[in-house]
């Protein structure tokens, strides 16, 4: 049997209080079979392959993760630290593979595009110490590859925040909300914090549509409501603090109050509505999703299936963002990346990095 060539690249995921890394391996050079032709499989249609054209089905190697101290700046995350975060990852993984180098790496992280050029213009040279192809992009992007591949559909990543992003792999690439706490971001983590904080609030004012169970939840954690007051309009991490609240809506959904389980329905709803939005219209009608948040929660779970249902078939995630920013990584060292990705405003190779 004539011997696969081979990649190995390495995925790291950067988020707000850690980053984490996969080194995996790719087999190359080789186009899956057409289940049209004979001998290909045929049958039924089964989820989406992992790559297109030459790139084979990631293998995990190795594993490793840091915690990121809060160390912010006014431009945004401080990248010299970062940098050693990552560059301890990396040299975790290296060393667990008996490697000193690899043919790419991917990083994916939200400051790539929302927390200014310092990170785009500083991170790809201290990369390129272990590898020569460097590509960095939206983690909305990674979680998407993760999710389905280098194939069409969309995925819909949800944990504290909820962004979406969809591709027909001729071109159009949507990205549906990520607008922050402030904006938008619903039915994340901090937008059914936020609805379940407001509901204590409520029931603490007297007014319509509060809940005393959610009230009583909001005391136990912050102590009172001029607490809560006090605690998020100082925080940087409003969205994380908000987001803490989920439980605790969760809990009293549980206990059968009707006014958490409404906010939980909503928000299902809420993520189904930014998935299907980001479908291109001759894009394949398959969604999935990516993140902590949706599998979770058994209620916001049925919502976002109920919603999603009769417009699209609804997949399991195939892996996570890390392995999404190494096949990433892959493609890119290939030449084998999808039309349009690079003018999708979600993945920046490392040489237009800072542009």
């Amino acid at each position: 049997m004539r011997r696969m060539p081979m990649l190995t690249t390495i995925g790291l995921d950067v988020g707000g209080t850690g980053a984490r890394g996969v080194l995996t391996r790719f087999t190359y050079g080789e186009p899956p079979a057409d289940p049209a032709q004979p001998g290909g499989g045929g049958g039924e249609v089964g989820p989406p392959e992992a790559g297109p054209g030459p790139l084979g089905e990631p293998r995990t190697v190795a594993r490793a993760a840091r915690d990121i101290p809060n160390r912010v700046t006014a431009g945004g995350v401080d990248a010299a630290h970062l940098g050693e975060v990552l560059g301890a990852i990396v040299t975790e993984l290296l060393d667990a593979a008996g490697l000193t180098r690899v043919d790419a790496i991917g990083m994916g992280s939200a400051g790539a595009i929302l927390l200014g050029g310092e990170i785009r213009r500083a991170l790809p040279g201290v990369l390129r110490a272990w590898a020569d192809e460097v590509v960095l992009a939206s983690d909305a992007l990674t979680s998407y590859v993760g999710a389905l591949g280098l194939s069409g559909g969309a995925v819909v990543a949800a944990g504290t925040g909820a962004v979406a992003v969809g591709t027909d792999l001729r071109g159009a690439w949507n990205r549906v909300d990520g607008w922050g706490h402030l904006l938008g971001d619903a039915g994340g983590g901090a937008w059914i914090g936020r609805a379940g904080l407001e509901a204590a609030l409520r029931a603490g004012d007297g007014r319509a549509g509060g809940s005393a169970l959610l009230l009583m939840a909001l005391e136990s954690r912050f102590g009172g409501p001029k607490d809560l007051v006090a605690a998020i309009y100082t925080r940087p991490d409003r969205a994380g603090l908000l987001a803490s609240f989920v439980p605790d809506v969760v809990t009293a959904a549980e206990s059968g109050d009707l006014v958490a389980r409404d906010i939980l329905t909503r928000a299902g709803a809420h993520l189904a509505e930014t998935a299907l939005a980001a479908l291109p219209p001759d894009a394949p009608r398959r969604i999935s999703t990516a993140g902590n948040l949706i599998p979770a929660i058994p209620l916001l779970r049925e919502s976002f299936a109920a919603a999603v249902s009769g417009h699209a078939v609804l997949l399991p995630p195939r892996s996570p963002s890390t392995e999404g920013a190494a096949t990433l990584a892959a493609a890119a060292r290939l030449g084998s990346l999808p039309p349009g990705i690079t003018r999708s405003g979600l993945f920046f190779p490392a040489d237009h990095a800072a542009s």
